[in-house]
């Protein structure tokens, strides 16, 4: 299954819709960009094993590419922004970036605008850019893109067998690479799997290692397991195991069946890519609250606030300045307003654990003066 967010940006150009051709990935995006913004976009998709590049837009500047670890690493959201401009008498998008199933962020491309609209694509829960769609012409009008989800969400299936041994659960990755089983006197003693979890792989064993170990690879992330089915005795001990893929493969029987076995089919549902980061939720911009003197001021927006300090004027706030997050980095933004000589007060988040969720204040004009503050 696959959810369709977007597009954000103009409404001129031609309608393009890549994620209705079948693919189920990509491994290069190339923007190109001018002075007036994004004036195409090219992707290079993978299909049953081969790859096949779609282009959006008008080459009229530089090229740039960002190239993903296919296929490991995918697009989990694109933040950009979009504006009028003159020269195509529409709206178009002006910046994109692109995140990443493994933490990367890419390069910002396109060209940023004073007053522009802000937007987030993604899909739910760092789910995996499948194709784009959109509008597009002389530029890139409009971007929006479609992301896989499951087709069923995950399920907690209880355990066959006997109820010896100590009890153990590996919890949720993103898939399985590799399953280890080694028997003992014809049951089965121990079990293995590398799991991947983002760009690592996580091992776990349990029971204890006997004969050589017979393996089962997955191709990970083309394939994986959807079924296990077993056998286990009249003392609980497991005594086969066979594992089915997305690919229609069986692995060889582990262990051994009998008529006196019973069979414990156990369906596993098919796996949401998970971003080992949590994806942010699409920013939304509230209007400033207050007087209208002064100097407009945006700082545009991040991925998480450290620390803010206040100044304190003889009539109320006079000055404010945030140190923001990107990709782990600090980044200090510019201050507002004039310091006083009472200084500033601090306020620090417990970064990453904390986030501000709300702000609260009053304002009024200011005793003497028309300025509300």
């Amino acid at each position: 299954m696959a959810q369709k967010v977007g597009p954000f940006g103009g409404n001129k150009g031609d309608a393009f819709d890549d994620g209705v051709l079948g693919y189920t990935g990509l491994k290069k995006v190339t923007v190109g960009e001018n002075g007036n913004g994004v004036d195409c976009i090219k992707i290079e998709y993978e299909k049953d094993g081969t790859f096949e590049t779609q282009m959006h837009g008008s080459v009229t500047g530089i090229l740039k590419e960002f190239e993903l670890n296919y296929p490991d690493e995918y697009i989990t959201s694109i933040q950009g922004t979009y504006s009028n401009v003159a020269r195509y008498n529409t709206t178009i998008v002006k910046t994109l970036t692109f995140k990443t199933s493994h933490g990367r962020t890419s390069p910002m491309f396109g060209n940023t605008a004073i007053f522009s609209t802000d937007f987030v694509v993604e899909g739910k829960a760092g789910t995996k850019l499948i194709g784009f769609h959109g509008r597009s012409g002389s530029a890139l009008d409009a971007i929006g893109a479609h992301f896989f989800t499951s087709a069923s969400p995950l399920k907690h299936i209880e355990p066959r067998g006997g109820f010896g041994g100590n009890a153990w659960d590996d919890g949720v990755y993103d898939g399985v690479r590799k399953i280890s089983v080694r028997l003992n006197c014809g049951n089965i003693s121990y079990v293995r799997f590398k799991y991947v979890k983002g760009s690592t792989s996580v091992k776990h064993s349990h029971g204890k290692m006997s004969e050589e170990p017979k393996e089962f690879k997955v191709d990970y992330p083309n394939e994986y397991v959807t079924s296990v089915e077993g056998t286990y005795n009249f003392c609980g001990d497991v005594t086969s195991l066979t594992f089915k893929t997305s690919k229609g493969r069986v692995s060889t029987g582990f262990g051994r069946s009998s008529d006196s076995a019973t069979v414990a089919p156990v369906p596993t549902p098919v796996p949401t890519p998970v971003a080992p980061v949590p994806a942010p939720v699409p920013a939304k911009k509230l209007e400033a609250k207050g007087g209208d003197h002064g100097a407009a001021w945006d700082d545009g927006f991040y991925e998480d606030v450290r620390k803010i300090y206040v100044g304190q004027g003889d009539s109320g706030v006079s000055f404010i300045k945030f140190e923001y997050d990107v990709g782990k980095k600090l980044v200090a933004g510019d201050g507002h307003g004039k310091m006083s000589l009472l200084g500033t007060e601090e306020f620090e988040l417990d970064f990453p654990n904390e986030y501000i969720i709300s702000v609260e204040g009053c304002y009024d004009k200011v005793f003497g003066s028309k300025l509300k503050l």
